[in-house]
């Protein structure tokens, strides 16, 4: 799957369409911002929100669907998809993914909704342990899709991504999840954080950044940044940052040690999925089971060595069965 070269033509190659998709881009930002200042009270009616909520558990077929549209904005998703993408897809698509899945929902949600501390809607049936203010489906979702759309560069794939993030914010409130003032304040979080996230991609691009500093103190920086962010006050700091070293850690050695080429037959891109999400799913499930409590190093070790799997240890397994080829063989340190 090759990607055209990342630019700062985000939108379109024509000049004035960029121009005009930016401004309409920042403008919808800049209406949501006025929409919440105004409109605050009724955004965040409880009153509206049950009846919502009502309508959905009264009718089973719109309650699946908004189930499974729910998933579709989760990191548990997203981290799937996104493994999937770096196995057999296009491994520079899926480490970035994985790189903005955490970012954005710890920098667009987990530490806002820790600062405002405001309570979820209180619907019957429906407990979960955070704050409520912005919706980090709504804001991962705005991210990760937005992420996709720019890269793919496709209207159709557009068209789709916009959907899907207008569904996975509905989602939130239909289930009783969040007001949908949240549901808007995570858009607004997230499409500003995906415009920052270009900028500092592109930036990094043009003054080939990370071809100026070591391998060493680059390995030092994804993993002592992280570990440290974590410890801030959110609950799934350690969680998210876990994800971010892991991930960024095993790109690194990846790049440097084996260089991979995700082709190969369709038998091959299955077996890469079948075992690779397999000992996800014991990385994750299985420490909990084994280890029945949480303290944060753990937390954070169980979360950073799910995605260093994904990004190298996998890769270095699938090479040894045969599932996966290299472009100039395994190096030596």
């Amino acid at each position: 799957m090759e990607l055209p070269p990342l630019t700062r033509n985000y939108f379109s190659s024509a000049p004035d369409k960029e121009r005009f998709y930016r401004l309409i881009y920042f403008m919808m930002i800049a209406l949501l911002v006025i929409l919440l200042y105004f409109f605050w009270g009724p955004l965040r009616d409880t009153g509206f929100t049950y009846s919502l909520v009502s309508f959905t558990i009264s009718n089973a077929a719109v309650y699946n669907f908004f189930r499974v549209v729910t998933v579709l904005g989760s990191e548990g998703f997203f981290l799937v998809f996104f493994a999937v993408i770096y196995w057999s897809l296009n491994k520079h698509l899926g480490f970035w993914g994985l790189v903005l899945m955490p970012s954005s929902i710890f920098v667009t949600s987990e530490v806002p909704k820790d600062l405002t501390r405001l309570p979820r809607p209180d619907v019957p049936g429906v407990t979960v342990p955070t704050y409520t203010f912005p919706s980090g489906h709504t804001s991962g979702a705005i991210s990760v899709w937005g992420y996709l759309a720019v890269m793919v560069k496709r209207r159709w794939f557009w068209i789709f991504s916009i959907v899907m993030v207008a569904l996975v914010g509905l989602s939130r409130t239909m289930l009783g999840y969040h007001f949908l003032g949240d549901v808007i304040g995570g858009f607004v979080t997230g499409a500003l954080f995906l415009a920052l996230f270009f900028w500092i991609g592109v930036t990094l691009v043009e003054y080939r950044i990370a071809d100026k500093i070591s391998f060493r103190l680059l390995m030092l920086f994804v993993l002592v940044i992280p570990f440290g962010l974590s410890f801030l006050p959110a609950l799934y700091a350690p969680n998210l940052m876990g994800y971010l070293a892991g991930a960024a850690s095993g790109y690194l050695l990846e790049r440097k040690k084996i260089n991979f080429d995700v082709r190969g037959q369709w038998w091959q891109h299955l077996a890469r999925a079948f075992a690779g999400l397999l000992v996800i799913l014991l990385i994750i499930s299985g420490v909990n089971e084994i280890v029945p409590f949480n303290f944060h190093l753990l937390t954070f070790t169980q979360h950073a060595f799910s995605t260093f799997w994904i990004t190298y240890l996998a890769p270095l397994l699938f090479i040894r069965a045969g599932l996966l080829s290299v472009f100039a063989g395994l190096k030596e340190e």
